[in-house]
């Protein structure tokens, strides 16, 4: 019998976020991404706790591409004394400098804005998870590979990266370990897969595959379609004399947005309305893009597109009206747009459009589903302004694109492990495999759960996963149902027709809460 390989699930397992991957085996053992958890605060908190691997035993570290859901605690292994190297490609090298630094930049001022706020008086601090040092660190650890390219572990194990088609330079991971060929989609963009020379692409033991959108079969957009919808929400927004607000990531969709308006604004579609990016990040990563896109440096010359910079230039913002305002983050967790969405949600005349994946319990999941208020850095919100998806951005495969992909590496002889989505989408994936009958069935794992991998069998579970692993990936914990709790409790007070009820109505609910006190101190 060949030696057991066993892969442990440190995230993306049950969620979107946290991605990283433990592979060992042939006394080898491989790190595959080890991304930032996003989501609620529960979820958040696993980013601060104990790294979940024994550091001394990695002999490396792959990276599938630069989102920080699958980069954005690299830096945590070197300030805590790896030594592997991380192998990526030169363009996901490119990008994650100066986002990393941005991140650890972000990070201290979210932890002196937390350890400030009122509310929080007498916790314990926040610290960030990492400094611009150990971004330097992990980058003087950076090997960069092309795709296709053998790289030699020793006792016979080795790996090579496949285009992903996600975003510019994303790769999906090809490893063979003690007898077995495994590979891990990384994310996966649209389109059939690309074949590297002289590869088989096919026949693999085990399969790792993400379902970001298992659940979802997207209409086919053109490129016309999708910036005739945006420059619909561009003039009525500005008809209106509101601001548009595109929450934006500031890996490869900034640079789409901004190409798009370029088209519109060249081809008289739209008048050249004022364009702000109020995204530093998005401003280098650009920078660092150029070489790898075609279409972009012509944006960095128009006078009514202007790259803000300072904090107080982007504060000045929020006296404008009749704006385009492209900031980051993508979910609404951090950056920018943040402080945009506090001076812009109230506003009726105002949109914010948003052009990308919003995990569960993320501020843009929220406002996205319909909240009419929301809390925003201590600051409670009212939400009148427009709120609204434009799909046709989305570099992630959808419901049969994913099964396509799975195909295109068939056969499979042993498990598809279905990961990197949430509950729909990886349930929605699974049942549409099973309903093929070609695979055995598909394997969801949860956080913490070890699987022993053996060639051409199904895999084995070996641990089970954290106790809390349901609590962990719940669309809301504590924390966010209470802010929609209070949220309820002020619109409700605020509706009754007089003090006297709203005194009274107050008066119930702290009886409420005395009586269940008391009720656990028994």
């Amino acid at each position: 019998m060949a030696e057991n390989t066993h892969i442990k699930f440190h995230g993306a397992a049950g969620t979107v976020t946290g991605c990283c991957f433990e592979i060992e085996g042939a006394g080898k053992t491989i790190l595959v991404d080890c991304g930032l958890f996003q989501g609620t605060r529960s979820l958040e908190r696993l980013n601060y706790e104990k790294l979940p691997f024994d550091l001394e035993r990695i002999d490396a570290v792959i990276l599938t591409h630069a989102h920080l859901d699958h980069s954005g605690r690299l830096p945590c292994l070197y300030s805590h004394g790896c030594k592997a190297p991380t192998y990526c490609t030169r363009p996901t090298a490119d990008i994650l400098k100066p986002l990393l630094l941005d991140s650890a930049k972000l990070q201290a001022a979210a932890a002196e804005r937390r350890n400030r706020r009122a509310d929080r008086a007498g916790l314990p601090p926040f610290f960030p998870l990492y400094t611009g040092p150990d971004v330097t660190k992990l980058m003087k650890n950076i090997r960069t590979i092309d795709y296709c390219e053998e790289v030699d572990l020793g006792n016979g194990v080795f790996f090579r990266l496949w285009d992903a088609r996600h975003i510019v330079g994303s790769a999906s991971v090809e490893i063979n370990i003690a007898g077995q060929r495994l590979m891990i989609s990384g994310d996966i963009g649209s389109g059939a897969a690309i074949h590297c020379a002289d590869q088989e692409l096919g026949g693999y033991d085990h399969i790792i595959c993400e379902a970001t959108y298992g659940a979802r079969t997207r209409k086919e957009t053109l490129i016309s379609e999708r910036r005739e919808t945006l420059a619909k929400y561009v003039e009525d927004t500005l008809k209106d004399g509101g601001n548009l607000l595109l929450p934006a990531f500031a890996v490869e969709r900034t640079q789409v947005i901004m190409e798009d308006l370029l088209a519109l604004f060249d081809s008289g579609r739209l008048s050249p309305v004022n364009v702000f990016l109020d995204a530093p990040l998005a401003q280098k990563v650009t920078m660092a893009m150029l070489k790898y896109r075609d279409n972009g440096s012509d944006l960095l010359k128009r006078p009514n597109i202007r790259f803000v910079q300072s904090v107080a230039e982007s504060k000045q913002l929020n006296q404008m009206t009749g704006a385009v305002i492209i900031a980051g983050s993508g979910m609404c967790e951090g950056g920018r747009i943040r402080h945009h969405l506090i001076r812009n949600l109230p506003k009726r005349q105002s949109r914010v459009l948003f052009t990308g994946f919003q995990v569960a319990g993320t501020l843009g999941s929220v406002l996205t589903s319909g909240a009419e208020l929301v809390r925003i850095s201590g600051n409670d919100v009212v939400v009148n302004a427009d709120i609204a998806i434009l799909d046709g951005y989305s570099n992630h495969a959808d419901r049969p694109g994913l099964a396509r992909w799975i195909h295109d590496h068939s056969p499979i002889s042993g498990s598809i492990f279905l990961v990197h989505g949430e509950s729909q989408g990886l349930q929605t994936l699974s049942s549409d495999l099973v309903a093929t009958k070609r695979y055995n069935d598909p394997i969801i794992p949860a956080l913490g759960q070890l699987w022993a991998l053996q060639p051409q069998e199904q895999a084995q579970l070996k641990q089970a996963g954290r106790s809390n692993a349901e609590q962990l990936i719940a669309p809301q914990d504590w924390t966010s149902r209470l802010a929609a709790l209070r949220a309820s409790v002020q619109q409700k007070v605020r509706a009754l027709p007089s003090d006297e009820d709203r005194e009274k109505m107050l008066k119930a609910l702290e009886r409420a809460l005395e009586s269940y006190q008391k009720e656990k101190l028994r």
